[in-house]
């Protein structure tokens, strides 16, 4: 996932493997890095609308859920498939001092004992996410293999079987650069990063822009069925699209007795797109223009010592195939579910605090 914080997000997850508790376990190593330069040196806040904790070690546990879907429709514009990732639910533990944190989480088993039925989606998941003073950002590379489709759309299975395609994979290349016109009173870091006090509602604007490259592939056949029978659809084996333009929205705190809060934003982007399907017989392309989203929600409860948040955060792209009349849609999304503690220190950690500060500088 540069003098203002950065949340830097590394996530490697395995496929798991439910015969075995060891290969039951699906590891994911997130590693988050608040990468400050001086260039970005942190802004006053106003102390009346959000509290930093400077001098604090903040110790987390969480569990988090990630989600990508996507549809696509047939050579005739009439029908489409829609297929959706199967990943694991995770719990995890972390730890943030001043600008650096690192998250360690865990597909445990006994969460993910009907994981299996709908079968497995690996995934290789990088993000960086970036709060400092007056910016939000994000900087995402995401690639899931294994779908399945829905069940409504693949009457030609008998009983509770299952449409599995560990063959198809989704990558997600890209980001995204909003400024908080009101950056100094209104703060994400409450809810998605646990290290601060919010205190009282706010609001801003937000503007800027966004860029993504997304493609979806099969490595063996089509990744169109016919519905009724389940046999291929000739032809579609690749469709990527490269998505670019600018956006604006509204973040929104609410804070009821200076504790409890509930966080919302969204922002809609103009984009030019530029898709391509690839088939057996050549390639088809087509230049548009479509929206996006890009949205974050949180509640919790946030305090001197505690932090409780639950937290949805997410992009919606829109591409169309270049036979289609609809557009397709394409979601990817992560729930996470977080307690923390801030434990106060009577004094910095020893030569830590100090190599952070020069490195990433103070943040605050």
């Amino acid at each position: 996932m540069t003098a203002r914080k950065i949340r830097h997000r590394f996530s490697i997850q395995k496929p798991a493997d439910f015969n075995s508790m060891k290969r039951k376990s699906t590891l994911i190593f997130i590693l988050v890095l608040f990468i400050c330069s001086r260039s970005f040196a942190q802004a006053m806040h106003d102390s009346l609308y959000y509290t930093t904790f400077p001098n604090a070690l903040t110790v987390r546990l969480y569990s988090l859920k990630d989600f990508a879907n996507f549809s696509l429709a047939s050579s005739n514009g009439n029908s489409k498939m829609q297929y959706r990732s199967n990943t694991t639910v995770n719990l995890g533990a972390g730890l943030t001092y001043k600008n650096v944190s690192g998250n360690l989480s865990f597909g445990f088993g006994f969460l993910n004992n009907k994981t299996e039925e709908k079968g497995k989606t690996s995934t290789i998941d990088f993000q960086l996410h970036f709060f400092p003073s007056k910016w939000t950002s994000d900087v995402l590379f995401l690639r899931y293999k294994g779908f399945y489709a829905n069940r409504e759309l693949q009457p030609h299975i008998a009983g509770n079987n299952i449409y599995y395609r560990p063959d198809i994979s989704l990558n997600l290349l890209g980001g995204s650069l909003y400024r908080i016109q009101n950056g100094s009173r209104f703060s994400y870091r409450t809810a998605f990063y646990q290290n601060e006090w919010l205190r009282k509602s706010s609001g801003s604007f937000l503007y800027g822009g966004a860029a993504y490259y997304q493609g979806i592939s099969s490595d063996d056949s089509s990744l169109l069925i016919q519905k009724t029978t389940g046999a291929a659809l000739p032809g579609l084996n690749n469709f990527h699209f490269i998505t670019i333009g600018p956006g604006a929205g509204y973040a929104q705190s609410l804070v009821f007795k200076h504790h409890f809060y509930i966080i919302g934003s969204a922002i809609i982007n103009a984009n030019v797109v530029f898709a391509t399907n690839e088939t057996t017989t050549g390639k088809d392309r087509r230049t548009g223009i479509e929206p996006s989203l890009n949205f974050k929600t949180a509640a919790g409860y946030a305090g001197n010592r505690w932090n409780v948040s639950l937290s949805w955060a997410g992009n919606v792209l829109i591409a169309k195939q270049p036979f289609a009349e609809k557009a397709n849609v394409f979601p990817t999304s992560e729930v996470r579910f977080t307690v923390a503690r801030h434990i106060m220190l009577k004094k910095p950690i020893p030569v830590v605090g100090n190599v952070i500060e020069k490195i990433f500088g103070k943040g605050y």
